[in-house]
């Protein structure tokens, strides 16, 4: 694909974008962020993962993780004409950061010199028409002035040159919710019609038919014409570039990347840019102030609320009425009329509001909508908001991280930042809650089959951090000791904290497990501390054979369920020097397949010994 732009204008037109570039803003994370611009100009970019949803067979399935630029230039390669492909991903992703990168590096020669010339296609200006119409031509003339009509007319009847890039899609959603029909799209770039009009003629391709187009969106575009990608963010090693590039001490940065690794429920969602950024700010502050950092997601934001709110110098009845008007907002988009009627309309001028929410439009204005800069933060200030009135109740239908933050709330030592801040929680909301999971576990534990509700039972008690309340739970249920074979590293840790807070585990089932070293590793807790596991037809590599070997050496296993399991020569043999150092009565290895030397192996080391062993084959 050839440029129909003289070098000349090209080099202009590269200029003016990369000012564009160094003059853009980072999407605020909760305690700001570095510009864009600045770190790209300082090379401060951490690359991004993204993956793709789609299989041979026309279903729909998540790929493997890929770094963006492999994806775009992939997607985009040399000789491709008209490739349509969508990046979808939340709040906090990091998708503009990433535009913005392709943007720098097209404009610096380093990247998709194929095209000629790029051009940013403004999303919001095609909302704003409302029903009014314009040219795309015309509209496109008027955000890059550096390239004349002429030139521009010109560059725009050979498309297959052109690359697009639609940033933001999710601000003008309603784009997309009237379909159009074919007699209603436009052919030609001079001509007018409306926004809605000239975004689904791009996308069905009558307009600049084989212009290739680079989409930024909250939410997947469904259209056959497209190619999806969801952005995952980081991945564990670009988290750790991240903490490098953010700390200049590089042993600081492994140790406090090591700790946050290690805080509960944090891990969960460093794959977020913004919250990579938040975690790091708080680390530091932490780290310069000799304070401990913080060792739960609860903790972290209940310092980052604090932190916040001390910036603004707000007394404690302000804060309080704050967070508790934030705390109703129940829609990461609110309305005017939402933020208002929720007590919040004396803090429409104050700079305080714009630390939590941000405002498209004039805040006095009743069309002006507000979003949470964080839906962490968002549900966060929602479960603050049942500790500081009384009128608020548990909600039966909220999202798990709801009830992990009432959990986290009711330890003093996680919620003390915030109530230096607005004063401290209602006891009596703090029993109430209590109440509640001691309920929410008797009903779980006894009475259901699925191990997913377990394991929410297990987090929740987990963040709660108090074994009084695990033990009073536990022992008015009876356990139901369903297969915990699907458990994810998180899991495994819950249920080691139960386990240990309880001191003991009577069976842990884990039929047909396919456990890895380091979830075996985090379940280590609770494997020393029960008497019987089962784990028929199990399927347990040789790391995670060792790790439950150290089990059955340091525990109090009685008995042990390998039957019809499959079993490496190595993990049979690490299984079998760990019996003379065990207290175990039963073993059943039947249907493991073992071999004549096997067996005269086994009865070797369970030689002298007084256990009563169960057959096998």
């Amino acid at each position: 694909m050839q440029s129909e732009i003289s070098c000349d204008v090209q080099q202009l037109h590269k200029e003016a974008l990369r000012n564009s570039v160094l003059n853009s803003t980072l999407p605020n994370s909760l305690l700001g962020g570095e510009p864009v611009g600045e770190v790209i100009r300082r090379g401060h970019y951490t690359p991004l993962s993204v993956c793709s949803y789609h299989d041979g067979y026309g279903g729909v399935k998540r790929g493997d993780w890929e770094a963006f630029e492999d994806v775009i230039s992939r997607e985009f390669s040399p000789g491709s004409v008209g490739r349509r492909v969508v990046f979808h991903g939340g709040v906090g992703m990091g998708k503009t950061t990433v535009v913005e990168k392709v943007i720098w590096d097209w404009t610096t020669g380093t990247r998709l010199q194929h095209y000629g010339p790029l051009l940013r296609v403004p999303v919001l200006e095609l909302a704003a028409l409302g029903g009014k119409a314009e040219s795309l031509q015309s509209m496109l003339g008027r955000l890059h002035p550096q390239i004349s009509a002429e030139t521009l007319s010109v560059a725009l009847q050979s498309p297959q040159s052109l690359l697009l890039v639609l940033d933001g899609l999710e601000q003008s959603q309603n784009l997309l919710c009237t379909p159009s029909s074919s007699s209603s799209l436009v052919c030609d770039a001079q001509q007018e019609a409306t926004g809605p009009v000239l975004l689904f003629s791009l996308f069905h391709g009558s307009l600049l038919p084989g212009a290739s187009m680079l989409i930024t969106s909250r939410e997947p575009v469904k259209l056959d014409s497209l190619r999806v990608f969801e952005v995952v963010g980081f991945s564990q090693t670009q988290r750790r570039m991240f903490f490098q590039e953010f700390f200049d001490d590089v042993g600081l940065s492994e140790r406090l990347f090591q700790l946050s690794e290690q805080a509960l429920g944090v891990n969960e969602q460093c794959f977020r840019p913004a919250f990579c950024w938040t975690l790091c700010s708080v680390f530091k502050t932490q780290f310069e102030s000799k304070n401990t950092p913080p060792e739960t997601l609860t903790h972290l934001l209940s310092i980052v609320t604090h932190m916040l709110l001390e910036k603004q110098k707000t007394h404690a009845g302000e804060t309080r009425e704050l967070v508790l008007g934030l705390g109703k907002q129940t829609n990461p988009v609110c309305s005017y009329n939402d933020v208002t009627s929720c007590g919040l309309r004396s803090f429409l001028h104050h700079p305080v509001l714009s630390t939590f929410l941000c405002f498209n439009g004039d805040v006095t204005s009743p069309d002006t909508t507000f979003s949470f800069l964080s839906p962490l933060m968002q549900e966060f200030l929602s479960a603050a908001s049942f500790y500081l009135d009384q009128s608020v109740q548990i909600s039966d239908e909220r999202s798990d991280l709801y009830y992990t933050f009432l959990a986290g709330l009711s330890d003093s030592v996680q919620r003390k930042p915030i109530e230096d801040s607005v004063g401290r929680f209602d006891e009596s909301r703090i029993s109430e809650f209590s109440q509640w999971l001691m309920g929410y576990v008797s009903t779980v534990l006894p009475g259901m089959f699925c191990a997913t509700k377990h394991f929410r039972v297990f987090r929740l008690l987990q963040h709660a951090r108090n074994s009084s309340l695990v033990k009073e739970s536990i022992s008015k249920s009876q356990w139901r000791h369903v297969s915990y074979s699907d458990m994810q590293e998180p899991d495994c840790a819950a249920l080691s904290y139960v386990v240990s807070c309880m001191g003991e585990m009577g069976h842990m089932n884990l039929y047909r497990a396919k456990l890895t070293d380091e979830q075996v590793k985090k379940l280590l807790p609770a494997l020393r501390l029960s008497k019987s596991i089962g784990l028929s037809q199990s399927d347990l590599k040789l790391a995670s054979i060792t790790h439950l070997a150290t089990a059955l050496a340091e525990g109090r296993m009685t008995s042990l369920n390998f039957s019809c399991s499959s079993l490496e020569k190595e993990s049979f043999k690490t299984i079998c020097h760990a019996l003379t150092h065990t207290v175990l009565q039963s073993l059943m290895l039947n249907g493991c397949h073992l071999t004549a030397a096997d067996c005269e192996e086994l009865a070797k080391m369970l030689s002298g010994g007084e256990s009563l062993w169960e057959s096998w084959e």
